[in-house]
């Protein structure tokens, strides 16, 4: 018992953070009428009030933690919100995208409420204190939810230089035949869980074709070219039915054409250096609709970096093999 005690801080936080989660996690985000008024995980009530919650709690039910052994403040709240998101992961109720976008903003956010948890309730610990703070989420989403989401449109540009004619590049840019696994490249945004590109296939080179962009697991985009300059530009809007793409194919709060997230705009330019030395680079602009942009844009630009810049690298190394992708 005297074991089990030194870690009901523990498993009070984790208890509390699984309790909180299920019932944000309730309202349906794409749409209908909410069971209960939290307004889904996408808001700051869970995204950063609750991890706070979650320090308080174990702060308030680990006597340790109310001792002199600094170390405990920070080492069980951040037990308990790896815990919780651990737990959430393997159950298959969170993907690994959101739970690696949110690890750095839970582990500060339970940081301070631990630290606080353990000044407040060392000079007091009545049961009223610690039950007004569990319901502060649950009162604030309401509140939240008054202010609306807001759109903020944001652009990513990434270039690579290839040793090529400006021929080569382009037919590989126009048209993307199937990339094999020795292609691909293993790198952040796959680790992350996101499909890897498969192929991208284009009906015409001229303004109005379309252009089928494809990924692992079913996932695809129509993307409609708005530009062309031939050996130059190639510019393309692109377009994403949420409830085309299968369940399993992203996790549902990223979803591409969903509520929170989209992306719009396409564009290669190619920039000749020489008769067999170009830059070639690609921009996307994409759409978040969160009340924290300024933290998911930080995520959302790394994770779009990323895909670019194995796009652009896939295409340096078929260019400068003389791969020619036309068809």
């Amino acid at each position: 018992m005297k074991n089990l005690k030194n870690w009901k801080g523990l498993i009070y936080g984790i208890a509390y953070g699984l309790v909180s989660r299920a019932i944000f996690a309730l309202e349906d985000f794409r749409g209908g009428n909410p069971i209960f008024p939290t307004f889904g995980l996408m808001t700051m009530s869970f995204m950063f009030v609750v991890p706070f919650v979650v320090g308080l709690i174990t702060a308030y039910h680990q006597d340790s933690i109310t001792s002199s052994r600094k170390i405990a403040a920070i080492t069980m709240p951040v037990f308990a919100i790896v815990g919780l998101i651990g737990i959430s992961v393997l159950s298959g109720h969170e993907g690994i995208i959101c739970a690696l976008m949110a690890l750095p903003v839970f582990l500060f956010m339970v940081l301070i409420g631990g630290l606080f948890g353990v000044r407040i309730f060392k000079r007091n610990r009545k049961k009223l204190y610690v039950s007004a703070f569990a319901l502060l989420p649950f009162l604030f989403a309401p509140l939240e939810n008054q202010l609306g989401l807001t759109d903020k449109i944001f652009t990513e540009h990434t270039t690579v230089e290839i040793d090529a004619t400006n021929q080569q590049v382009w037919n590989n840019i126009t048209r993307v035949t199937k990339i094999s696994e020795e292609e691909n490249n293993h790198s952040l945004f796959q680790f992350m869980g996101f499909p890897r590109p498969i192929e991208a296939e284009l009906d015409t080179i001229a303004v109005g074709g379309i252009r089928k962009a494809i990924f692992a697991r079913g996932l695809f985009f129509t993307e409609t070219v708005t530009k062309v300059e031939r050996l130059k530009i190639l510019a393309f809007d692109i377009k994403a039915d949420p409830n085309s793409i299968p369940p399993k194919a992203l996790d549902e709060h990223v979803l591409v054409g969903g509520k929170y997230f989209d992306v719009l705009e396409g564009k290669y330019e190619i920039e000749k250096i020489n008769d067999s030395k170009i830059i070639l680079h690609l921009t996307s602009q994409f759409r978040l609709s969160t009340r924290f942009n300024f933290y998911s844009g930080l995520w959302s630009k790394l994770i779009m970096k990323d895909i670019q810049e194995n796009i652009l690298d896939i295409i340096k190394q078929r260019s400068e093999a003389g791969q020619n992708s036309s068809r």
